[in-house]
C-alpha cells in the first residue's frame, strides 16, 4: 500500500514537472518568437535608414555638384564682367521755361517719352528728367550720353534764371501758347501777356555770357496749335505772326545762338517729336551718335514738314541700346 502511495506521489511530481517544463517551454518559445519579430523589425528599420542615408548622400553629392557649378559660373561671370567696357556718362542740360499752364511739362515729356500719360501730370516748381540718348563704345569704355531736362513751373521763371546764370546749359526750350488752360480758341490777351513776360529786358537775363558760351540752341515752341484752323503751313504762319514781337526779340541773338521756332501741340503730338531730333542734332557731337539714334532721327526728319527738314546725318558705326527715360529725384 505504501508502495502505491509512493508511486502516486512520484507520478504527481513528474506530472507537475512536465506541466512546469511545458509552461516554461511555451514562455521560452514565445520570447524567442518576439525576439525574432523585434529583430526583423529592427532589420527593416535598419534597411530603411540605410536607404535614407543613401538618398541623403546622393542629394549631398548633387548639392556639392551644384555649388561647384555655381562657383564656376560666378567665376565665369566675373571674368566676363572684367572683359566688359566700363560705362561713363556725359550729361547735357536742357532747360524748359514758360508761364503757367502753357503745357511745358506735357511738351517736355511728349518729346522725351511719347508714351507718357498726359492725364496724370500736375504743376510743380521744377521736375528733372533724364533721357538716355545714345551709347557709344570708345576703346574699352562705353560713353552714355544723357539729356537732363529741367522743367520749371511757370511761376518760378526767376528761379530758372538763377540756374541759367549758375549752371552750364546746353539747350533752352521756351514754351508759349495760343490760349490758356482748357481754351477753345486763340486768346490774344494771353499771347500779349507772354510776349511781355519775355520782353527784351527779361531776355537779357536769360542770355548772359555763360548761357551764350554753353548753349547750343534756343527753341521757341508755340503750343496749342490745334486752336488754329488751316493747313499745317497756314497754322504755322498764323502762330508765328501772333508771336512776331517775341520772335524778333529772340532773333536779335541769332548771331550768338542757334534760334529755332516750332509750332505744334503737346496734347496732339504735333511737331513734338521734332524737338528730340533737333536737340540731338544741335547739342550732341556727331561722334556720340549710335545706330539706333540715327534710325530714330532719319525717321523723324522724313516725317517732318518740308520747312522743318535739315541736312541728313552721316551713318556711323557705333553700338546702341534702347533709350530710356527716368525721373531724377
Amino acid at each position: 500500500m505504501s508502495m502505491l502511495i509512493a508511486s502516486c506521489i512520484l507520478l504527481a511530481f513528474a506530472l507537475c514537472g512536465l506541466v512546469f517544463m511545458g509552461a516554461r517551454y511555451r514562455r521560452t518559445t514565445e520570447a524567442a518568437s518576439d525576439a525574432r519579430k523585434r529583430a526583423e523589425a529592427l532589420e527593416n528599420e535598419n534597411r530603411a535608414l540605410v536607404a535614407k542615408l543613401h538618398v541623403a548622400v546622393e542629394e549631398d553629392k548633387k548639392k556639392v555638384g551644384w555649388l561647384d557649378h555655381q562657383e564656376q559660373e560666378i567665376l565665369w561671370l566675373r571674368a566676363e564682367l572684367e572683359k566688359r567696357p566700363k560705362i561713363t556718362r556725359k550729361t547735357y542740360k536742357i532747360l524748359t521755361l514758360g508761364v503757367k499752364a502753357t503745357g511745358k511739362t506735357s511738351l517736355t515729356l511728349k518729346w522725351a517719352n511719347p508714351l507718357i500719360d498726359l492725364g496724370v501730370l500736375a504743376g510743380t516748381k521744377i521736375d528733372r528728367y533724364e533721357r538716355t540718348v545714345s551709347h557709344v563704345l570708345q576703346k574699352d569704355v562705353v560713353m552714355e550720353h544723357v539729356f537732363e531736362v529741367g522743367d520749371w513751373g511757370g511761376e518760378h521763371i526767376v528761379d530758372a534764371q538763377q540756374e541759367l546764370i549758375g549752371d552750364e546749359i546746353h539747350g533752352l526750350l521756351i514754351v508759349v501758347d495760343l490760349g490758356g488752360k482748357d481754351a477753345k480758341k486763340v486768346e490774344p490777351a494771353r499771347i500779349q501777356e507772354q510776349i511781355q513776360e519775355f520782353q527784351p529786358q527779361a531776355l537779357k537775363f536769360f542770355f548772359g555770357p555763360k548761357t551764350v558760351a554753353s548753349c547750343k540752341t534756343v527753341v521757341l515752341f508755340i503750343n496749342k496749335s490745334d486752336l488754329l484752323s488751316g493747313t499745317p503751313l497756314e497754322v504755322e504762319e498764323q502762330a508765328k505772326k501772333l508771336y512776331t514781337p517775341l520772335i524778333e526779340n529772340l532773333l536779335k541773338y541769332s548771331m550768338q545762338l542757334d534760334i529755332r521756332v516750332f509750332v505744334g501741340s503737346a496734347n496732339y503730338g504735333h511737331s513734338t517729336h521734332l524737338l528730340f531730333s533737333h536737340f540731338v542734332e544741335r547739342i550732341l557731337p556727331k561722334h556720340a551718335y549710335d545706330s539706333q539714334l540715327l534710325q530714330r532721327m532719319v525717321k523723324d526728319f522724313s516725317e517732318a514738314p518740308k520747312a522743318e527738314k535739315t541736312v541728313p546725318l552721316p551713318a556711323l558705326n557705333t553700338t546702341s541700346e534702347p533709350p530710356k527715360l527716368s525721373r531724377v529725384n
